[in-house]
């Protein structure tokens, strides 16, 4: 079962050489390294070229023109042979061990195809600030991919075929592809979660995360991803069966609470979708799979809202205030300060 580590690279001298260290550490040695260097103006080829040199399961490819980051994916997809890939930026790292814990997980249920972990952000300079939990089942992982990014953007080993069956990246898109084909993969990917700090990310002003969030708000932005969701998901998606909402209250696994509030959050945004498509009886049945796994939350006010005939909830953002933004939290990160 060979890997391929799909390295997309522009401009990341300052943290490279921790990166390829990281991985060429990896417990688990069946891997080829595919790094695309996207037209980089700083000392990133000469660092690559350096390391490529000791490993003969080493790749370089530099595109000919900037791609940007969805286009890098898709060349460096499309050069991958590995049964499995993953991705990882040329800023963060993996620990040790990771890729033969995920490798243990896909061996141990073979109806997976794809496997993801927990990842620990750092700042700049590599000191831990937070914690984004995964959740552990299909089911789960599978219901947080409604609203959130999961598949294309996290720590995930992801079988190759599903990269191709999802499309690859919209490199129309100027960020956000990652999103995209996670939801994309949906209807193809079966997937578990390792609930370990395996991959750690890091923080600093240049990620392009941090440089997107004007273009995310974007009319042009949001458009496409309403449109992409109502052309995968259908209205029964958004109802979580009692039997799996009572399953998750009694895994055992670090940071249970927290996970459970994790989930809990996604069967609220379930609600809130419920309600704007007018379906209310099932909006109020989600409230109560959601205080089941997070009764500290003040679901009250969303009921009656409800009852009253509110349909889109986000409008209360700001005077809901703060229990409203403990209940939406977008992406559950534990702060570890």
């Amino acid at each position: 079962m060979k890997i391929s580590i799909l390295l997309p690279v522009y401009n990341m001298e300052k943290y490279l050489a921790q990166t390829l260290t990281a991985i060429a550490e990896q417990t688990f040695r069946e891997f080829e390294l595919i790094a695309i260097d996207d037209c980089s103006t700083d000392n990133s080829p000469e660092i690559l070229r350096q390391f490529a040199s000791k490993f003969s399961s080493f790749r370089i490819i530099r595109n000919s023109t900037n791609q940007h980051a969805a286009g890098t994916m898709n060349v460096g997809l499309k050069a991958c042979q590995g049964d499995y890939v993953f991705r990882n930026d040329a800023d963060d790292w993996l620990r040790p061990d990771a890729l033969e814990k995920m490798i243990k997980t896909l061996e141990k249920d073979t109806s997976l195809n794809a496997v993801v972990c927990d990842a620990l952000r750092v700042d700049a300079q590599g000191q831990p600030k937070r914690l984004l939990l995964t959740l552990t089942e299909d089911y789960f992982l599978k219901k947080c991919e409604l609203f959130r990014m999961a598949f294309g953007g996290q720590p995930c080993l992801i079988r190759r075929d599903v990269w191709f069956a999802a499309g690859l990246h919209a490199e129309h898109l100027r960020a956000g592809s990652d999103r995209d084909i996670g939801i994309k993969m949906i209807r193809h990917i079966r997937i578990a979660g390792i609930p370990e700090r395996l991959y750690i990310y890091r923080e600093h002003a240049d990620n392009i995360t941090s440089n997107s969030k004007g273009y995310k708000n974007s009319p042009e932005y949001l458009e496409h991803f309403r449109r992409l969701t109502e052309s995968v998901f259908r209205p029964e998606d958004y109802i979580n069966d009692w039997a799996q909402v009572r399953r998750h209250k009694t895994l055992e696994f670090d940071y249970a609470p927290e996970r459970q509030r994790k989930y809990a959050n996604t069967i609220l945004r379930c609600a809130l979708h419920l309600a704007l498509l007018g379906r209310r009886p099932e909006a109020l049945e989600e409230l109560k799979k959601a205080q089941f796994l997070a009764p500290r939350i003040n679901y009250q006010a969303f009921a009656l809202l409800l009852r009253l005939g509110v349909r889109d909830l986000r409008n209360f953002w700001v005077n809901m205030n703060c229990w409203f933004k403990y209940a939406y939290d977008d992406l559950n990160i534990v702060d570890l300060k």
